[in-house]
């Protein structure tokens, strides 16, 4: 008879879990909307593995220019330009530089980075020609862009 009794016992006890185990089960299910307390107990916030993750934002933005010509490009030198690439980066790094007009001039703050673009055509042609060095003026061409320049920049 003890063994009868202990059987069931087991038999009460293993009924009773396998009734109660869905009962307790369904508090868990997924069913339905979540909660917001109960997600943020079991999930915890962490910071992301990166801190830059969904910036939509720069963080320190960059300024300077991109393209320059100097007096080294042929249709900036026609046109006035008087300044070298090194004047051109001299001023970008915050230097007082003389700009092509004759005026003193200086950057409030120095530029992040500078692209001098001048072209490769005819490159340093307008400054040896403003100069009026011989082998430009021993060219008719030469001679006679070399009058009007100084013609026009007289005036």
């Amino acid at each position: 008879m003890k063994r009868q009794t202990l059987w069931n016992r087991l038999i009460g006890v293993l009924l009773t879990i396998a009734f109660a185990a869905p009962a307790a089960a369904a508090d868990m299910s997924d069913a339905g909307p979540a909660d917001k307390a109960k997600l943020e107990k079991v999930h915890p916030a962490k910071p992301p593995y990166s801190p830059y993750a969904g910036r939509n934002f720069p963080t320190r933005p960059f300024f300077g220019d991109t393209h320059l010509h100097t007096s080294f490009s042929m249709d900036a030198g026609a046109f006035g330009a008087r300044l070298t690439p090194r004047d051109a980066y001299r001023f970008a790094r915050g230097e007082e530089i003389t700009a092509s007009s004759g005026q003193p001039v200086k950057l409030s703050r120095p530029l992040d980075f500078l692209v001098v673009a001048d072209h490769s055509d005819n490159m340093g042609f307008f400054p040896d020609l403003f100069a009026g060095k011989p082998e430009m003026l021993a060219n008719p061409t030469g001679r006679k862009w070399y009058d009007m320049i100084h013609c026009c920049a007289s005036d």
